[in-house]
C-alpha cells in the first residue's frame, strides 16, 4: 500500500511540475515527465522482481518450460515498453513517431511469439496424425 502512495505522489508532483513548465519551457516539461516515469519504474523495480520470482516458481510447479512461458513474458515487456515510448512521443507532439513505435512493438511481439505458434501447430499436427 505504501508503494501506491509513493508512486501516486511522484506522478502527481511530476504532472503538476510538468504542467507548470509546459507554458514556459515545453522541452523541460517533457524531460521532467520522462524523469518522473523513470522514478516510478525505479520504485516498482523491487515489486517487479518479486512478481518475476513468483511467476518462475509457479512455472516450475506447473511443469511449464521457458519455451512456453518465455514468449508470454517477452510480449508483456514489449507491450509495456511500446506503450511508454509511444506516449512519450505523443507528449513531445510526434504522433507519427508514436504510431511507428506501436507498429514496431506489434511486429516485435509477433516475432517473439512465432516459436510458440510453431510449437502449437506441431502439437495440433501431432493430434491430427
Amino acid at each position: 500500500m505504501e508503494l501506491v502512495w509513493r508512486v501516486g505522489a511522484v506522478c502527481a508532483v511530476g504532472a503538476l511540475c510538468a504542467l507548470t513548465l509546459r507554458r514556459y519551457v515545453p522541452e523541460l516539461a517533457l524531460l521532467l515527465a520522462v524523469t518522473a516515469a523513470g522514478a516510478v519504474l525505479l520504485l516498482l523495480s523491487g515489486t517487479l522482481f518479486e512478481v518475476a520470482e513468483t511467476l518462475r516458481a509457479l512455472e516450475a510447479q506447473a511443469g511449464l518450460g521457458e519455451e512456453l512461458t518465455g514468449p508470454v513474458y517477452r510480449v508483456l515487456v514489449i507491450a509495456l515498453l511500446t506503450r511508454l515510448t509511444s506516449q512519450i512521443c505523443r507528449d513531445a507532439g510526434e504522433g507519427t513517431i508514436a504510431v511507428c513505435s506501436e507498429m514496431a512493438g506489434a511486429f516485435c511481439a509477433l516475432v517473439v511469439t512465432l516459436p510458440l505458434l510453431r510449437r502449437v501447430l506441431e502439437l495440433i499436427g501431432g493430434l491430427l496424425s
